[in-house]
């Protein structure tokens, strides 16, 4: 049976080092392949990526990305695609030399199915209260760094939705979309290693957070199933156990992380015990630090608009 074909789409900005490294992993299966394509999006500099790829594999497509945020720079790479499978990694992910075939095996063998997620890896070890890596061992997250769709699938989705300028969240919400539309079959052996991070600071945290806000504005409480209950046992939570694991550890180094983590998850639990008044209650708890936070709160602040299609246009609804 004819494998499909596939684009891999890998959303990177000036990161040339781990972006060698990624498609270091991937490039000999590619080679061998002539179906398989990679489609690199840059938000920063896509021609001196494109030459430093060039140096190091030969000629690898590199488009400028829209400098608007994750969930753009992907939808733009996916729009460059004609591939009947799209295949979505980060550049700071080292995948399995194998992961493309198990998907092209998963894409022939389930028709019925239009999204595949894979297995996500924690790589390093947790020293601090600020690390932290996305895993994914047994499925049910559908993180953005690995996972594939039917391109028409994706298309009829509208892709990510833009409204999300923060890499935080927006998988959440494709994610949410998805479940209305195809059934997910997690894939083992389609696997990705992801280097634990350090994140610090109250920026950090409040990005996250607004970009949790803009989720449930979109989609409603009642939807989402998110209560005042629901942030108070997240800070409870993270308060005791959290603490408790890391105390027993021995990595307790920037608690002042987990407790904006404790204390933003108080703030909504009170934004969504007072729902009615979310936008003014945010940027009053959630002054904008910057032009992306300040496009958050403007979407909070309006009434909702569904997100469109990739290629339409709101004349065209």
């Amino acid at each position: 049976m004819t494998l499909p074909s596939v684009a891999i789409v890998i959303p990177t900005r000036n990161r040339h080092e781990a972006l060698i490294r990624c498609i270091g992993r991937l490039i000999p299966y590619v080679q061998q392949h002539p179906e398989c394509h990679f489609l690199i999006s840059d938000d920063g500099d896509a021609p001196s990526t494109s030459a430093v790829l060039l140096q190091e594999f030969g000629p690898i497509p590199v488009t400028q990305g829209p400098r608007r945020g994750p969930a753009a720079n992907r939808n733009h790479g996916a729009r460059c695609a004609t591939e009947d499978l799209v295949v979505f990694l980060d550049d700071d992910c080292t995948p399995d030399p194998q992961l493309i075939a198990a998907y092209q095996q998963a894409a022939i063998s389930n028709l019925e199915v239009g999204v595949f997620e894979g297995r996500i890896s924690a790589e390093g070890e947790v020293t601090t209260f600020a690390d932290a890596a996305p895993s994914n061992e047994t499925g049910g997250y559908l993180w953005s760094c690995n996972f594939a769709i039917r391109r028409e699938l994706f298309l009829r989705l509208g892709g990510f939705d833009e409204r999300f300028p923060f890499a935080a969240v927006e998988d959440v919400d494709f994610h949410f979309r998805v479940k209305n539309e195809s059934s997910v079959l997690f894939l083992p052996d389609a696997r990705v290693w992801h280097k634990m991070e350090r994140k610090l600071g109250w920026k950090v945290v409040q990005h996250h957070t607004l970009s949790v806000l803009l989720f449930l504005h979109i989609h409603g409480l009642e939807a989402t199933g998110k209560s005042p209950v629901f942030f108070l046992r997240m800070a409870v939570k993270s308060l005791i156990y959290t603490t408790a694991r890391h105390v027993r550890a021995g990595t307790i180094k920037y608690p002042s992380y987990l407790l904006f983590r404790v204390w933003s998850n108080l703030l909504l639990a009170l934004i969504t015990f007072f729902w009615k008044s979310h936008g003014a209650l945010s940027r009053w708890l959630y002054p904008p630090c910057c032009t992306s936070c300040e496009s958050i709160h403007a979407v909070l602040a309006a009434p909702e608009q569904p997100w469109l299609p990739l290629g339409r246009s709101p004349e065209s609804v």
